[in-house]
């Protein structure tokens, strides 16, 4: 692997990988409950990183959509998977530990709350609504358009460093010039129309403030075993960690989605959701 491949550089795009780099610096600071700071890697320290990840390592990939499209990907060694693995766990940080298949659930939750984050932040930038689709634990497809070293430092704690990977789609939104060399601005979607006509009744109700929901899942439990639950017990659900949640308005299911962590506080990344008309009849009913 190498670094030469790195595109010019242009504002969005540095912009981008700061948006980036904050969000996650955000997300470590609430699970570690301490301040954590960044900076991206010179040439020679990224590629000294990149030849110790050549081994004993995970890639992780996410395809970025709505108003920006392509790859984005990380790679981090096992020993840092490991440990921010332990330290959103709440466990006991043991340098000696192996990557487990709990260590790997615990890796794509953390990363998805880093590209949560990072899609609110980069509203502005790509000019409205950005997703990062989780693709899973896969190595970069292709060769990325450019790499990036970047480092996380908290007092007391050990450097978290990875190396993030942008594929030339993304790059091209982020960094778009013409023949001649001039920087063009990136194109953006237009919104989608609103086609549906409420009924003028509806209207005097849209107002009307409803209580929504996040379901993680259900279980049906013996009242013996309500009674004898106390602080500390566990009650597992129906559910795996990367099943979407649901978003419910009363005990009707109106959406699914992903939680994310947004400013310090949980928040619903929404993937998939019923039509208008059918959140409308579900209230009805």
């Amino acid at each position: 692997m190498s670094t030469e491949n790195q595109a010019t550089r242009s504002p969005k795009l540095q912009e981008y990988l700061q948006a980036w780099s904050k969000s996650i610096g955000r997300v470590l600071q609430d699970v570690a409950g301490a301040p954590h700071t960044w900076q991206e890697l010179p040439p020679e320290a990224t590629q000294a990183l990149l030849d110790s990840l050549k081994e004993n390592s995970i890639n992780i990939q996410f395809e970025a959509s709505q108003n920006l499209g392509g790859n984005q990907g990380f790679a981090l060694s096992n020993k840092d998977v490991v440990r921010l693995s332990q330290l959103l766990l709440a466990e006991p940080e043991d340098g000696s530990a192996v990557v487990s298949d709990d260590h790997r659930d615990a890796i794509g939750e953390l990363f998805r709350q880093f590209a949560g984050a990072a899609a609110s932040s980069l509203k502005g930038l790509a000019g409205g609504e950005v997703s990062f689709k989780w693709v899973g634990l896969d190595p970069f497809p292709g060769s990325p358009g450019l790499r990036a070293g970047l480092q996380w430092n908290s007092p007391g704690l050990t450097p978290l460093s990875l190396v993030a990977e942008l594929g030339s789609t993304l790059i091209a939104a982020l960094n778009p010039v013409t023949p001649a060399g001039l920087e063009l601005p990136a194109p953006t979607l237009p919104p989608a129309p609103l086609a549906t006509v409420r009924d003028p009744k509806l209207e005097l109700l849209m107002d009307v403030e409803l209580d929504v929901t996040l379901r993680f899942g259900e279980r049906q439990m013996a009242l013996r075993d309500i009674l004898d639950l106390s602080a500390g017990s566990v009650v597992e659900l129906d559910q795996y960690v990367q099943d979407p949640v649901e978003l419910l308005v009363g005990k009707k299911m109106v959406a699914r989605g992903e939680v994310v962590v947004v400013d310090g506080s949980y928040a619903l990344r929404v993937m998939e959701i019923v039509s208008p008309m059918e959140r409308i009849e579900s209230l009805r009913r």
